[in-house]
């Protein structure tokens, strides 16, 4: 009897290493927001800047912020306790709404939960909810207000678990990204999120009067010290499925004169119209969902890669390099990396953003 206790408590051990172990390998980058209250603001891409708070976690990659990425794939996990919990979205100013839809998880441990206002300092149910469903449209009538909060019950001692959560009005999310911005793969297996702003978007480009529009990967994971530098032979896939709309299987690099009266050029003039281009050989992919994706500096390209090929999230499609650059240019081995640039509806995501909230962006963005 002990011997089968013991066995199926080593199963369950395993079962739940291996739960942890793929959770872990969805994650490429580090987590950039903070636990249990943080902001999101992303231009564009989100309606309107609003601040969370939650009332616990369970870690700080199991926190708040995965309520709003539109992923099933990433939980708010609260602590292990027989406490009450609840979500708090402040808007800063009156802001119109009429319904909120809440993903639960499979094991979500809730018994009821209220939607909630402040009104004259008092929290006042608009609706109530008893043993809810996994997936709930909760319709609340229109109402404008500054704070929402979503109060949770228990069934039981336990932690709680949700998977999204969105504010709306009528269609409209007022809370967080759209589906289509997450669950892309990272570029290069192994490779590492860029620490510097200086390799994210929005970064000025001083020597070409410009601005960066994408984001430079260099490094990938070493067992030894940590990190290394890319090279040539490193592979670049394709970050989602998607169609082939360009690959430069017949490009030229620029000499070393061609690449200075390049940079003189756009030092001092707008840039009309590229012919040759700094970005050197490229990949572009149309994902279909109003998301593109371009690829960069690429040393080379898989010869199965033409117009209009489809390709499949995960595909080898070239290697990393330098081309474009004044590196390429001189025949030097230097500045190795991958410019991806990713495309939202026609412009580069991250534009507007500081540096801080384009990196919890590009987080929701390759979380798988």
């Amino acid at each position: 009897m002990k011997r089968s206790i013991l066995l199926l408590f080593s199963l369950f051990l395993c079962h739940c290493s291996t739960f942890a172990a793929a959770q872990n390998s969805k994650r490429h980058t580090p987590n950039f927001f903070s636990p249990k209250k943080d902001s999101i603001d992303f231009s564009f891409i989100s309606p309107t800047p609003f601040t969370y708070q939650v009332s616990s976690c369970y870690s700080a990659n199991l926190c708040g912020h995965n309520l709003f990425d539109s992923n099933s794939h990433t939980q708010w996990k609260t602590e292990d306790t027989d406490k009450d919990e609840w979500l708090l979205v402040d808007f800063g100013k009156k802001r119109l709404m009429n319904q909120v839809y809440l993903e639960l998880a499979k094991n979500a441990n809730i018994l009821s939960f209220q939607i909630q206002v402040l009104k004259r300092e008092k929290w006042f149910a608009l609706h109530k909810e008893q043993d809810p469903k996994q997936k709930q449209q909760i319709k609340f009538g229109n109402i404008d207000a500054t704070l929402l909060r979503v109060y949770f019950r228990k069934k039981r001692k336990g932690a709680l678990y949700i998977n999204n959560l969105k504010v709306q009005l009528n269609t409209a999310n007022l809370t967080g990204i759209n589906k289509n911005l997450t669950g892309y793969r990272y570029p290069i297996p192994g490779a590492l999120f860029p620490k510097v702003a200086y390799s994210l978007p929005g970064a000025p480009r001083a020597y070409r009067n410009g601005t960066h529009k994408g984001i430079d990967i260099i490094y990938k994971k070493d067992a030894a010290k940590g990190q290394k530098a890319l090279s040539i032979q490193d592979p670049i896939i394709a970050i989602a499925d998607g169609i082939i709309v360009r690959a430069d299987h017949k490009y030229v690099p620029m000499t070393p004169e061609s690449y200075q009266d390049a940079i003189d050029y756009t030092k001092n003039h707008r840039v009309t119209f590229v012919d040759r281009d700094f970005g050197g050989r490229q990949i572009w992919i149309d994902h279909q969902n109003g998301v593109m994706s371009s690829y960069n500096h690429m040393s080379s390209i898989a010869k199965s890669i033409r117009i209009g090929t489809r390709v499949r999230k995960g595909q080898k499609i070239g290697t990393v390099g330098n081309s474009g650059l004044r590196a390429e240019a001189e025949k030097s081995n230097k500045s190795i990396h991958l410019h991806l640039e990713i495309w939202v509806n026609g412009e580069f995501l991250g534009k507007g953003l500081d540096a801080q909230q384009s990196r919890k962006l590009l987080q929701y963005f390759f979380t798988e």
